[in-house]
C-alpha cells in the first residue's frame, strides 16, 4: 500500500524477500493504489498473505476514507477471507493497523513521544505458548516506528506482544486472531536496525517523524530536526529475533504446522 512514486516500496519488498528467504518466483507483489479493485478470493489462489506498510494515510487519520484508500473495503473482504478460511497471514506496519481497526480495536495516535526505532517487546503468556512465537526470546528488539497506536487488542483476538512505553501493556504490539493463524504486528519484522536507517532516510520521511523545532534555523533549513535525525540513526540492535519471525511463519506455512 505504498504506491509507484514511494521509494519505500522497493524496499520494502526486498526486505521481505530477503527474511522469509522466499525467491522471486514463490511471491507475488500486489500494491493495492496500483489495483484497487482486487477481487478480495484471490487471496486463496496462495498458501499464505502477508500484508506491509501504508504511506498515504495522515498522522491524525483515524478512519480509511474512500478517496484516499480506495481498496479499503475489498482488503477487509479479501482479510476476512483469509481469517474465514485458516489462511496464514502475517502483517506487519499499516496491515497491522488495518486489521484492528476492521476487526474492532479503537484507534489513537500521538504526535509527540511516539515509538520510533527499536523497542523490546514483551511476550504475553499467550505468546510463549503460540506456535510462531514459543522460540523467540522475551523480550526481544523491534524495529518500531508509527504514530497510531492501540491501548487493547481487538475483540475475538489473543494479546501477544506488547510494550509499556504508553502504560501498562501499551501500545499492543501483536495479536492473533483466535482460532485462525491471522497474525498482526505493529513494528516491522521486516526490517532489521541496519535496514532501518535507510528506511526513515528519504526527505519525506524524515519531514514526516522529525518535524522541524520553531526557533532552530537549522533545523528549518534542512526542513526537519536534523539533531534527532542523526540520534535515532546511532542506533544498534540486534533485531534479528524479530527478523526471524518472517522465515519461521513461512517454514510453518511449508509445514502446514498452524
Amino acid at each position: 500500500m505504498r504506491g509507484q512514486e514511494d521509494s519505500s516500496r522497493l524496499i520494502e519488498r526486498k526486505g521481505f524477500l530477503q527474511y522469509t528467504g522466499l525467491s522471486k518466483d514463490q511471491i507475488d507483489f500486489i500494491d493495492l493504489y496500483e489495483f484497487p479493485l482486487i477481487a478480495p478470493g484471490i487471496v486463496r489462489q496462495y498458501d499464505a498473505l502477508m500484508v506491509g506498510g501504508i504511506s498515504k494515510d495522515l498522522p491524525t487519520d483515524l478512519t480509511w476514507p474512500k478517496e484516499r484508500f480506495p481498496f479499503i473495503d475489498r482488503l477487509y473482504q479479501l482479510l476476512r477471507i483469509a481469517i474465514d478460511d485458516k489462511i496464514p497471514s502475517l502483517l506487519s506496519c499499516g496491515g497491522y493497523v488495518i486489521a484492528a481497526c476492521m476487526l474492532g480495536a479503537k484507534m489513537h495516535y500521538r504526535l509527540e513521544g511516539f515509538e520510533l526505532g527499536v523497542f523490546n517487546m514483551q511476550k504475553t503468556t499467550a505468546a510463549t505458548k503460540d506456535v510462531l512465537l514459543a522460540e523467540t526470546p522475551s523480550p526481544f528488539p523491534m524495529v518500531l516506528g508509527h504514530i497510531k497506536y492501540f491501548r487493547e487488542a481487538p475483540p475475538h483476538t489473543e494479546l501477544l506482544l506488547y510494550t509499556n512505553t504508553y502504560g501498562p501493556q501499551i501500545p499492543v504490539q501483536g495479536f492473533k486472531v483466535k482460532g485462525a493463524p491471522f497474525y498482526a504486528f505493529q513494528g516491522h519484522p521486516e526490517i532489521s536496525c541496519t535496514d532501518l536507517a535507510g528506511r526513515v532516510k528519504p526527505l519525506m520521511y524524515r519531514k514526516h517523524y522529525f518535524p522541524p523545532r520553531p526557533n532552530f534555523p537549522e533545523d528549518q533549513s534542512h526542513g526537519y530536526n536534523h539533531e534527532a535525525y542523526a540520534q535515532f540513526c546511532a542506533l544498534e540492535q540486534d533485531t534479528s529475533a524479530a527478523q526471524y519471525l518472517l522465515r519461521r511463519f513461512v517454514l510453518l506455512t511449508q509445514q502446514k504446522a498452524f
